[in-house]
């Protein structure tokens, strides 16, 4: 996949996390932009206790797909903003698929899991989100930071330029400047 939609026309995205996180914002964040930029969307959430920190898994498709759920096995990319989430939703992925979590552990896989990412071709990205986000003030924002990690690496076909244009419309003033720069410190993170 490269930096442009045009090269892949469709997408398949699972987000998830605990309530409070962030999921459904972040999830705005790629539905916008796909939208800006004239691509079809369609999702669905599902929540657990969501705002006692139950589980929150957000379906997302881009391009031109009839139904909003995303099978177990056929989502290209998977955002864990929560390590249990991350095993929790690990089956979404397809083989070969793409896999960001935060986690302040590193390789925090099991034995088992890794072996399956092996087998599978999954490639699986940590990065900790959640720290950074508190280093910045921000705890709130470590949605954004693991978004910045994500475009990083290649997979997903958004520029950087786009999902930042994306938060800066979409974010409610007062926080405009600490999600940009949670996303900014996510995407410079150091390799």
């Amino acid at each position: 996949v490269g930096s442009e939609m045009c090269i892949r026309d469709s997408l398949k995205l699972i987000l998830s996390g605990v309530g409070g996180q962030g999921v459904l914002f972040a999830t705005s964040v790629f539905s916008e932009t796909a939208l800006s930029l004239g691509y079809d969307v369609l999702g669905s959430e599902t929540h657990g206790m969501s705002q006692r920190g139950g589980s929150v898994i957000s379906h997302l498709k881009i391009g031109p797909y009839e139904s909003p759920l995303v099978r177990q096995g056929t989502a290209d990319v998977l955002l864990a903003f929560d390590e249990q989430e991350a095993y929790r939703t690990l089956s979404f992925l397809e083989q070969g698929g793409l896999c960001f979590v935060s986690s302040a552990r590193g390789d925090f896989w099991d034995e088992g899991v890794r072996e399956y990412l092996t087998r599978y071709g999954i490639v699986a990205h940590s990065y900790p989100a959640d720290e950074v986000a508190l280093s910045l003030g921000s705890p709130r924002s470590a949605n954004l930071v693991l978004i910045g990690c994500a475009l990083s690496e290649p997979g997903l076909p958004f520029t950087p330029e786009q999902i930042r244009e994306t938060i800066e419309r979409i974010t409610p003033p007062r926080f405009r400047e600490p999600n940009l720069k949670a996303f900014d410190a996510g995407f410079r993170r150091e390799r």
